[in-house]
């Protein structure tokens, strides 16, 4: 229970016109009304309200102020809370501050990401959701920003939700059946843990996919362009980046190591990266591939690495019936023709744009992809040993690792490590 009452400048730092001092715990309207020409005005039966009054400070002529009051369980942290509005000056703002502190001991000034870890531990907020707060206020983008209220609106973790729910109603009756096995409870049909446990995997699967590069180079999207050799990768990745960056020559492997350049298309900070051409190698008949040299080998695996990372692929090709031969659907790839007489690129980045964006406005921020990933691949691999075995004690040490992974994601499973993780990147105030 929380029994302390915690204050903050809760607006951004320097003057302006207006300024927020923000109070919230049990006792919030006692320490506002410490500080309010009369006192009385603060008393209501509303959920919340919003109140003109003038404040009273030591050495300071009264002046007018704004409160928004919120009782217990219907503010943003879930307790009592008291947004004063008052001028933006700093001296004024320390005033209330130091004039509030001294009403009670009870009284204190709050930590970095107090009020929104407060809204995390009386359920206002699920962790996934907590972090989606930092994720709005550090946007530098309106796809950033786009993401963030994704997540805030709880549309990252609500699915995996429902699936550690579907998950422990069956380790609920899995464990049941087995401790109780000379009652007669029903016991979990082979067939419908088997279902259960498969549309698990598929959705976590699902979810690892989209977050698998999530937060590699400060979570700006990758951009890899492939094709065979001295097909016009180089020089399109110098159209695209404006700059003559990557060496163009007629000679086929010209480009062995990998270039990359930072580029922002319609407010999108991507990654840009030029590999070496894919070069077709045959098999040989021991199953080995044969390569030109050794310094080929590791261009062509690096290559094929970016590809894996990439968010999308460029896939260029020299002539459009090459195109329509070997062409085939893949999710995040982009076809090309290079030798082209339109020169102007521009329904080609449109179109890389418009798959980043339905990417990234439903994908998980940065810092939320990196800490879930590892819980996620945790109970991925749990889900399929799960599978693979019969017993019934040992699929429910599975399930229960599973559902314990999937809790540390929003929430429902923590510690107080994760917690200082998190709420340590927040700026005080909120």
């Amino acid at each position: 229970m929380i029994h302390d009452t915690i204050i903050a400048r809760a607006s951004a730092p320097g003057s302006a016109m207006r300024g927020i001092v923000r109070i919230s715990g049990p006792h919030a309207f006692i320490a506002a009304s410490s500080i309010v020409e009369s006192p009385d005005t603060l008393a209501f039966e509303q959920r919340s309200s919003c109140v003109e009054v003038r404040i009273v400070l030591p050495s300071f002529p009264l002046f007018p102020a704004k409160l928004l009051l919120w009782n217990a369980g219907y503010s943003y942290t879930g307790d009592e809370t008291v947004e004063i509005h008052t001028i933006g000056s700093p001296v004024l703002l320390d005033a209330i501050l130091v004039a509030l502190l001294s009403v009670s001991d009870s009284v204190r000034l709050a930590n970095p990401g107090e009020f929104t870890l407060r809204a995390f531990l009386t359920g206002r907020l699920d962790l996934a959701q907590a972090e989606a707060v930092l994720g709005v206020i550090d946007s530098a983008s309106d796809v950033d920003l786009k993401m963030a209220l994704h997540q805030l609106a709880g549309n990252v973790s609500a699915p995996l939700s429902v699936v550690r729910r579907h998950l422990f109603e069956m380790l609920v009756q899995l464990e049941a059946s087995l401790d109780f096995a000379e009652e007669e409870i029903p016991t979990v049909s082979t067939e419908e843990l088997h279902r259960t446990l498969t549309d698990a995997l598929r959705q976590i699967e699902q979810i690892r996919h989209q977050i698998s590069h999530r937060g590699i180079a400060g979570g700006k999207p990758k951009i890899v362009l492939t094709g065979q050799p001295n097909v016009g990768k180089s020089t399109l990745f110098n159209k695209l980046t404006g700059c003559d960056a990557a060496l163009v020559s007629p000679l086929a492997g010209t480009t062995r190591d990998y270039l990359e350049a930072e580029i922002d298309w319609e407010g999108i900070p991507c990654v840009l990266i030029d590999t070496a051409g894919i070069d077709g190698r045959d098999e040989t008949a021991d199953g080995g591939r044969q390569t030109a040299d050794e310094l080929n080998e590791i261009a062509q695996t690096k290559a094929q690495e970016l590809l894996k990372q990439a968010d999308v692929v460029i896939h260029c090709f020299e002539e459009l019936s090459r195109i329509k031969a070997q062409r085939h659907e893949v999710e995040n790839t982009i076809f090309f023709q290079t030798k082209t007489t339109n020169e102007s690129l521009d329904s080609l980045i449109k179109e890389v744009v418009l798959r980043l964006r339905c990417q990234l406005e439903y994908g998980m921020l940065p810092n939320t992809a990196l800490r879930c990933r590892e819980s996620l691949l945790s109970a991925s691999e749990s889900l399929r040993r799960a599978l693979t075995l019969t017993d019934g004690s040992l699929i429910a040490l599975e399930l229960r690792n599973t559902v314990n992974q999937l809790g540390l994601i929003d929430g429902t499973v923590h510690t107080e490590d994760i917690l200082d993780c998190i709420f340590s990147r927040f700026c005080i105030g909120k």
